[in-house]
């Protein structure tokens, strides 16, 4: 199977037209749709809160140049009303996901809907070496969850992440979740394995100089931690920055110490 990455490059720029929407890659002229999307509130009650300056500057100049990342424009008046997007999954290699975002004064009629299917045929009918493909939303949006019901997608899994229970959606009926399954079950395994590391990392000097509470750490001791989130889910080093052992060391989400390498591929 070729990386999302890979499958997404070989199709974009790609265009999809519904019945009264058009998505298109993402402009810089969108930039000021991007952080309008990101910083309202009521667009990001369920992603986290409205994002900061220096994150909204980085998308506008980041959605441009991404493959995957499409404006939804209304075609009736031309009108820009929100973004929907497939890259890679962080959570899991080889597994593609959609996210999405619309204006509030888009919403209650169906365009997102509309959008969001269109998107996903596209995935699974242009990019059929791309991989499973799923959608993450909080189990708290209800919206959200029915829009993704009703465009024939099927609960499969349930995590914990930001805080707050996540449901993971993918595509039913005619797609076979089988590579669903199969990646899962290397997430899991990969789990495993950090878990080891991080039980046999804790044993260090390093280790066990750490606080099991990191919260407890001083806001000195806090700026000294390393920056680096190659870990899945953001995981931060808790080791002191430009430290030199291979594995990063950082926390699960249950607390557990978990040791991930130091480059993504190794």
């Amino acid at each position: 199977m070729e990386s999302v990455d890979t499958a997404l490059d070989r199709v974009w720029p790609a265009q999809l037209r519904t019945d009264r929407l058009l998505l298109r890659p993402v402009t810089q002229e969108d930039g000021p749709l991007v952080s309008e999307l990101l910083t309202d509130a009521r667009v990001r009650a369920h992603l986290g809160g409205p994002a900061t300056e220096n994150r909204v500057l980085a998308r506008q100049a980041d959605y441009p140049t991404t493959a995957g990342a499409f404006t939804v424009v209304r075609v009736a008046d031309q009108q820009p009303i929100g973004l929907v997007t497939i890259g890679a999954d962080h959570r899991c290699d080889g597994r593609a996901e959609i996210s999405y975002q619309l204006r509030p004064a888009a919403w209650g009629e169906g365009m997102g809907r509309e959008a969001v299917a269109a998107a996903v045929s596209w995935w699974t009918d242009a990019v059929p070496g791309g991989g499973p493909l799923v959608a993450v939303t909080q189990k708290a949006n209800t919206a959200s969850r029915r829009m993704l019901e009703a465009i024939g997608m099927t609960l499969v899994d349930e995590l914990d992440e930001h805080g707050a229970r996540q449901c993971v959606y993918t595509p039913a009926g005619d797609q076979d979740d089988s590579d669903l399954r199969w990646v899962r079950l290397l997430a899991e395994r990969r789990d495993a394995v950090e878990r080891r590391r991080g039980a046999q990392a804790r044993e260090t000097p390093v280790g066990q100089g750490l606080p099991d509470d990191l919260a407890a750490l001083t806001p000195e001791k806090l700026a000294r931690l390393c920056p680096t989130r190659h870990g899945a889910y953001g995981r931060i080093c808790a080791r002191v920055a430009d430290h030199s052992p291979d594995l990063h060391l950082g926390r699960a989400q249950d607390g557990a110490w978990i040791a991930w390498p130091a480059t993504p591929d190794a």
